[in-house]
């Protein structure tokens, strides 16, 4: 089965994650995972929606709570790398026949963000979570991925779910 999964992931204390949250999901469901330093965030609709303004635009307002990342693979093919902080875009790596290329990134980020860019998508994703000390795992999750968890009733109980 080919996959597709969007994730967001925010340097910041669970209950603020939760707070900002429940103010922004707007009905669509969202899974929080916390995994201290981090915490994870899979956005039904916009994961459904596979539209990368709405992700950039979520991802800054989600930035204000730290510093905070978004990955996005679109048929196991196709790579968007997202960092903001404080607001704002700092590092974008896109790479695919739907997304286009870009990379942009500080000069400290630049190295890596080329090396990840000569990887399979879900490769990348491992090794740009791993630089940032959030646990692959969780990077490589979507809310499709969290929803059939939860189905077969296997979520830890600290996972969160809005709607």
């Amino acid at each position: 089965m080919v996959r597709s999964f969007l994730s967001f992931h925010v340097e910041a204390p669970p209950e603020r994650v939760v707070a900002w949250a429940q103010g922004e999901t707007r009905g669509a469901g969202v899974y929080v995972v916390p995994d201290s330093p981090w915490v994870s965030l899979y956005h039904e609709a916009l994961e459904a929606d596979e539209d990368p303004k709405a992700i950039r635009a979520f991802l800054e307002a989600l930035s204000h709570l730290g510093p905070a990342l978004a990955f996005m693979v679109l048929n196991e093919e196709d790579l968007l790398f997202l960092l903001a902080e404080e607001g704002k875009g700092v590092a974008e790596l896109r790479r695919g026949p739907e997304l286009g290329e870009a990379l942009l990134a500080p000069e400290a980020l630049l190295p890596l963000l080329q090396g990840a860019a000569r990887m399979p998508p879900l490769n990348a994703v491992q090794a740009l979570a791993a630089h940032f000390g959030l646990h692959p795992d969780h990077a490589l999750l979507g809310f499709l991925d969290l929803l059939e968890v939860e189905e077969e009733g296997g979520l830890p109980e600290e996972v969160v779910y809005l709607e």
